[in-house]
């Protein structure tokens, strides 16, 4: 799984995610989305992959930063919770992420 996104940084695999969910995730999820960066960052520690081999995930952590000021978003919830807890299905949800993303990186 590594090598296939080697070289890439984390907007592109978001973007590969976002062109094929069906090939990623099985299907447009948010859960899923959730869970497959989850097992990314797992996989991370667990392989002692370097630093420079990484996706630069600290974006996510900026994506809710972001959403905390600009939406208001409680400290209790993470960006997941926020979307999921806001939209009506996992398809929904998924598209929402897409949009606040657009959002966070204009």
């Amino acid at each position: 799984m590594f090598t296939l996104f080697k070289g890439s940084t984390f907007e592109d695999f978001l973007n590969k995610v976002r062109s094929r969910p069906g090939l990623y995730l099985g299907k447009k999820s948010l859960t899923a989305l959730q869970a497959l960066l989850l097992g990314y960052n797992i996989a991370i520690v667990e392989h002692n992959i370097p630093e420079v081999e990484q996706l630069n995930c600290d974006l996510e952590e900026k994506f809710d930063k972001w959403l905390r000021k600009n939406y208001h978003m409680g400290n209790a919830i993470g960006w997941y919770l926020f979307i999921i807890n806001s939209t009506e299905s996992e398809v929904e949800a998924f598209h929402r992420f897409f949009e606040l993303w657009d959002e966070f990186r204009k």
